[in-house]
């Protein structure tokens, strides 16, 4: 005789498995309706490169020459600047300002055109040559102002502090010479404003001021043999043009 399969442990295994799928599709519905964190959408990293003019300002470098006090005075030709950048975007911080933050490489350039120098009267030196060079290294921060026109303008405030590698070489008279390469603390401002050219990049223009403070060179004479010691701070007013690409 047959006997009839027991239908307790089948119907058991029936309902166990039921509210076991019942579970994983809420779950699953769970899952997917979570909202990503919004980090994903305010933070993101950026590089940027850009170009532009340096206008090396006058520079009165002064000391003691020859056991006397005496001025050295430099003026600068227009010259050029040139540098990148990687950042990081960290969002609104209210009232509509936006943070940002970035590690700057730079390097700018100025020929001298004239010197003076106050133990030989007011003229200007002859035989004048050389340059002022400066690599420098910067951690920016740069506030965002609520933009303009819909999002298409985006001014922005801020400034830096680092490091400066200076380089001076210059000549005059018959042959006088200022040679030194040395790092110093320099800082400085920026104002400018960015335009949208996609959801990734935009374009911005800027101008800056910065100062390298404390730069000293010897003075030596013809025969090699120094003079004196002579320093002041170097100022430099730039407008720069460039891109930011988000990352």
């Amino acid at each position: 005789m047959i006997k009839s399969p027991n239908i307790l442990p089948l119907s058991f295994c029936t309902f166990m498995l039921a509210t076991t799928s019942s579970f994983a599709a809420d779950a699953i519905t769970q899952q997917d309706t979570t909202p990503a964190p919004e980090s994903f959408d305010t933070s993101r990293f950026y590089v940027s490169g850009f170009a532009g003019f340096s206008l090396a300002q006058d520079t009165q470098l002064s000391g003691l020459v020859g056991g006397a006090p005496q001025t050295v005075e430099l003026e600068f030709d227009n010259g050029f600047t040139i540098g990148g950048a990687i950042g990081h975007d960290y969002g609104d911080i209210g009232n509509g300002l936006n943070l940002r933050a970035e590690i700057e490489l730079s390097y700018s350039e100025n020929d001298i055109d004239q010197i003076f120098f106050s133990g030989n009267g007011p003229a200007a030196e002859i035989n004048v040559g050389g340059d002022f060079s400066t690599t420098n290294l910067f951690v920016n921060a740069l506030i965002d102002l609520p933009d303009i026109g819909n999002g298409l303008i985006t001014p922005y405030i801020g400034g830096g502090i680092g490091v400066a590698f200076s380089d001076l070489n210059a000549i005059y008279g018959p042959g006088v010479v200022l040679d030194e390469n040395q790092e110093n603390f320099t800082a400085q401002a920026i104002i400018g404003a960015s335009i949208a050219a996609s959801d990734n990049t935009d374009f911005f223009v800027e101008g800056r001021y910065s100062r390298i403070f404390d730069f000293d060179t010897p003075r030596l004479a013809p025969s090699g043999a120094l003079t004196g010691v002579i320093e002041d701070d170097i100022d430099t007013v730039g407008v720069n043009f460039g891109f930011r690409f988000k990352l």
